[in-house]
């Protein structure tokens, strides 16, 4: 068993220990959440952040993709579509 001291900030912030912090592989920006039971026992879970980059993939698409070139193609010509109005309506 670890056990450690912490402290709790003036803004009521939690300070986790360095060795607690350190074994559980905490990095700044996780989550902690805290469980209370009615035996006024605390229990606290990590929760990893992740990185955006994790996430890509996790929603099936709408559509299928249709390449980089068509995607570029149709950048071009909602941007073209914008310039030509703009220069149109005086803007």
């Amino acid at each position: 068993m670890i056990e450690a001291s912490g402290r709790v900030t003036g803004k009521g912030q939690v300070q986790v220990p360095k060795k607690i912090g350190d074994f559980l592989g905490i990095k700044s920006g996780d989550g902690l959440v805290f469980r209370l039971s009615p035996h006024r026992t605390l229990t606290v879970h990590v929760r990893k952040a992740r990185r955006l980059s994790e996430l890509a993939g996790c929603l099936p698409p709408k559509r299928p993709f249709p390449g980089i070139a068509e995607e570029e193609d149709a950048a071009r010509r909602k941007y073209a579509g914008k310039a030509a109005w703009m220069l149109k309506n005086g803007n």
